[in-house]
C-alpha cells in the first residue's frame, strides 16, 4: 500500500486495508485538494453574465419534431464561433474550435446547417473553416458513429462539440444501461478535451420532459437543458435545468435563414413586467398603501382596468412582491441588507 493511501486512511482514523491499484490511483485522482487553486469552470457561452455552456460540462436540448431544434443548436454554438455572439448569446471568453456532428439528416441538409454556421462566423460559404469541422454519420450503426466521435475528439480537439443527437450513439434510448453508458462517456469526454458537448433528445409528447431513461439520465447530469417550443413564428427556450442562476427565458426566429433573437415575452418576462408595475405604483418604503389607492395606481402604470388590477394586486401578494400588514395596509417587503463576508 502507497504512502498516499495510509495517509488518507491515518487522517480518519481507519484501520489499514488492502485496496486495488486501479481504485487507490482513482481515489488519488478524485479526492478534492482546496489547497489548489481551481477555477471556476471557463464559460463558452453565456446569456448576460450567466453561463450557459461551460468548459467540461454538457447540456442539451429538448423538443419535439419541428420546433427548430437544430437551429437552436446552431444559434448555441454560432455565439461561441461569432465575435459579434448569436441570438442573445455571447462568447465571454473568445471563440474557438467547434465540431458539429449529425447523425441523422441527409448531405443536402447538414450542408444548410454548415453554411448557416459559417455566415454567423462571417466566414464563405463555399469553402471550409480550419475552426468549424462538419461530420455525417447517418448510414452508419451506432457502435460505429460511437468510434467515429472518439476518433474526431482524438484528431481534432475540439472546444465546443455539438451532436446531433447521442440517441443514434445507442441501440435502445429506453435502455437504463445504455443510456446510463452514453452519458457517463460524454462526461468522460469532456474532462478529457476540456469542452463542451451540446446535444439533442425529442421531447415526450405533451411534455417538457426528454424522451426515455437518455432523457432522464442526461438531465440527472447536464449542465444546462433547454427546451425548445414553437409558437407561431417564433421558438420559445425555456431553461428546464441551469447549475447556475437561470437567465431570462429567451425566442428566436428565423430571419433569412439564420436564427436571430425575438420579442417575444415569455413566461418569465412576463413576471418581470408584473415587478416592474408594482415597484412603479407602490410608495417606497416604511410607507404603505390602501388597497383601493394600489389599484388606482396600477390602473394608471399599466393602462388597465380595475379587475385587471385587482388580478395583479392578488398576483403580487402572492409572489410576496407586497405585503399586507395587520391593518390592511400594503407595503413593499423588507429588504436583508446584511453583507456576507463568504466569497461565495
Amino acid at each position: 500500500m502507497s504512502e498516499t493511501t495510509k495517509k488518507i486512511i491515518a487522517e480518519f482514523e481507519k484501520p489499514v486495508v488492502d485496496i486495488p491499484s486501479d481504485i487507490e490511483d482513482a481515489i488519488k485522482k478524485s479526492r478534492l485538494d482546496l489547497s489548489q487553486n481551481i477555477p471556476d469552470p471557463q464559460m463558452l457561452v453565456s446569456k448576460g453574465d450567466l453561463p450557459v455552456c461551460t468548459r467540461g460540462n454538457f447540456s442539451f436540448v429538448i423538443g419535439l419534431p419541428g420546433a427548430r431544434k437544430s437551429f437552436l443548436c446552431s444559434g448555441i454554438a454560432g455565439a461561441f464561433i461569432s465575435e459579434k455572439g448569436c441570438m442573445g448569446l455571447d462568447n465571454p471568453n473568445g471563440t474557438g474550435k467547434l465540431l458539429w456532428i449529425d447523425t441523422e439528416q441527409a448531405a443536402g441538409h447538414v450542408a444548410k446547417i454548415g453554411r448557416r454556421l459559417h455566415r454567423i462566423a462571417g466566414f464563405p460559404t463555399n469553402a471550409n473553416s480550419e475552426s468549424i469541422i462538419i461530420h455525417m454519420l447517418r448510414e452508419y450503426q451506432p457502435p460505429i458513429r460511437h468510434k467515429i466521435v472518439d476518433a474526431c475528439m482524438k484528431l481534432y480537439h475540439p472546444d465546443f462539440v455539438v451532436l446531433d443527437g447521442v440517441s443514434d450513439l445507442i441501440a435502445d434510448p429506453n435502455s437504463s444501461e445504455q443510456s446510463t453508458s452514453i452519458i457517463n462517456d460524454l462526461m468522460a469526454i469532456t474532462k478529457e478535451y476540456d469542452c463542451h458537448i451540446l446535444t439533442v433528445i425529442h421531447a415526450n409528447v405533451g411534455s417538457e420532459k426528454a424522451r426515455g431513461h437518455l432523457g432522464a439520465e442526461a438531465l440527472r447530469k447536464c449542465e444546462t437543458a433547454i427546451f425548445a417550443e414553437v409558437d407561431v413564428d417564433a421558438t420559445v427556450c425555456k431553461w428546464v435545468k441551469t447549475r447556475d442562476m437561470r437567465p431570462d427565458e429567451f425566442a428566436f426566429t428565423i430571419v433569412e435563414g439564420l436564427p436571430v433573437a425575438s420579442e417575444y415575452m415569455g413566461k418569465q418576462a412576463k413576471v418581470d413586467k408584473l415587478k416592474q408595475i408594482i415597484t412603479d405604483s407602490m410608495p417606497k418604503l416604511p410607507n404603505t398603501i390602501s388597497y383601493s389607492d394600489l389599484c388606482n395606481r396600477i390602473m394608471e402604470v399599466a393602462n388597465i382596468k380595475i379587475d385587471a388590477a385587482k388580478k395583479k394586486v392578488s398576483a403580487a401578494n402572492e409572489r410576496k412582491l407586497i405585503i399586507k400588514n395587520n391593518v390592511g395596509m400594503y407595503h413593499l417587503p423588507t429588504i436583508d441588507n446584511k453583507s456576507s463576508d463568504l466569497p461565495f
